[in-house]
């Protein structure tokens, strides 16, 4: 008796789910994308009877059309196979955890940004795109990453040179006041201090969880400085563990050795940094007449503060690895949250950039640390400098990032036209 209340019981319960989607057999001959939040609720019905609902999700059948789940705790693809009685053969429902799917056809996006960027050498344009994505709603989250990444964070720094011990520490300080397996939260704080190696890494060891090939692979190399390849990068090395010893300021240190080869496997359906170009068209959010207010330096600062979370430096001059949580404010037009402010986004480029001292990465999106009180030698003006054009050097291990996937069509940027602005 006690089973079948509690059997009840979850039937009502999910029967009351936050997201209910109702669908027709017929929308199952084409690829289907849900949209969820981590441990969001999930009540999917179709027009017709259901056979076989074909999940690893733990599902509850409310009839014989309707079925209802709970949404991971990762940012994540999931897949359920839907069985007919009359069919043998299965139909696809894809879920998308924590993302948004953007399916782009022949359109028109503005790209570039002309004021005080590099001497005017991204001038904008419009350019017509054809590509199908998965971008990650938010800024990857450091339960995200420390969840995921758990087994590499060592649990002592090897380094002794002091400014690599710091930001190793506070990771092992992330871990330890973590549980292995713990659910992550939606609006978790965003990750930061971490290097574009270790963020490849991430986008890997996401590709490996869901049986996606690796975008990225790795190899030693004897190089003179970063550089970008025809099939991937020369990149400074940084990761949790040391090997190698070289010298600074005349002392020797354990240290990294200092660069790295990553090969990137273009026939990967796997998970990736987005480049520059990708990047500035997903924070535009399809604005094509300059008026975004999360990035239009003619916004003022009020309106700034609807989508871009800044913070008093003045207050907060040595937490620099301290964050705030996601998707606290509104999201842009494709529904992107915090694409300017919170946390400098890693960003891979196809061409070096101006005094980028040849770094093959930089940072967009600006931080959200500046000084807010109109009194102080810098004004409030200085958030403007954060708008799409702003970027930093790609050598600071204080950026975080977001991942991206190519489903399907890849689009290609070498390949993209320019087209007449309309």
């Amino acid at each position: 008796m006690k089973l079948i209340f509690l059997l009840i019981a979850a039937c009502f319960a999910f029967a009351l789910a936050d997201k209910k989607v109702d669908l027709t057999s017929d929308s199952l001959n084409q690829e289907i994308w849900i949209e969820a939040e981590k441990t969001e609720t999930i009540r999917i019905c179709l027009n017709r009877r259901v056979q076989t609902w074909e999940t690893s999700l733990k599902t509850v059948i409310l009839n014989d059309s309707c079925v209802a789940f709970q949404a991971p705790t990762l940012i994540g693809v999931e897949s359920i196979n839907v069985y007919f009685p009359d069919a043998d053969s299965s139909h696809k429902i894809n879920l998308a955890v924590g993302m948004k799917y953007l399916n782009f056809k022949n359109e028109n996006i503005l790209l570039g940004f002309n004021e005080n960027l590099n001497g005017g050498e991204d001038p904008e344009r419009f350019v017509s795109v054809t590509g199908t994505y998965l971008v990650d709603k938010y800024p990857v989250t450091n339960c995200e990453f420390t969840q995921l990444m758990w087994d590499s964070i060592p649990e002592k720094a090897t380094y002794e040179y002091w400014d690599f011990q710091k930001h190793h520490k506070k990771w092992l300080s992330r871990k330890k006041h973590s549980m292995r397996n713990e659910n992550c939260i939606v609006h978790d704080t965003a990750a930061n201090m971490l290097s574009v190696q270790q963020a490849m890494k991430y986008a890997n060891a996401r590709s490996i969880k869901e049986g996606l090939k690796p975008y990225y692979h790795f190899s030693k190399i004897d190089a003179d400085g970063p550089a970008i390849l025809s099939d991937g990068y020369i990149i400074t090395y940084w990761d949790f563990k040391d090997y190698g010893t070289r010298f600074f300021d005349g002392e020797e240190y354990h240290y990294p050795n200092p660069f790295i080869k990553v090969t990137e496997d273009k026939t990967s359906d796997g998970y990736r940094l987005p480049y520059y170009d990708e990047w500035m068209m997903f924070a535009r959010g399809g604005d094509t007449k300059k008026k975004a207010p999360w990035g239009d330096t003619t916004a003022t600062f009020e309106e700034a503060l609807k989508y871009a979370k800044f913070s008093d430096f003045t207050q907060n001059k040595n937490n620099y690895e301290d964050t705030e949580p996601v998707g606290q404010l509104l999201p842009n037009g494709y529904g992107l949250y915090d694409m300017i402010g919170l946390v400098q986004e890693n960003v891979l480029l196809k061409k070096l950039l101006r005094y980028n001292f040849s770094n093959i990465s930089c940072m967009k999106g600006g931080g959200y640390r500046i000084v807010l009180d109109p009194s102080k030698s810098q004004s409030i003006r200085y958030w403007k400098r954060f708008n799409y054009g702003y970027y930093q050097t790609g050598s600071s291990l204080l950026a975080g990032f977001r991942l991206i996937r190519n489903i399907g069509n890849n689009a290609k940027w070498s390949e993209i036209k320019t087209v007449d602005n309309e």
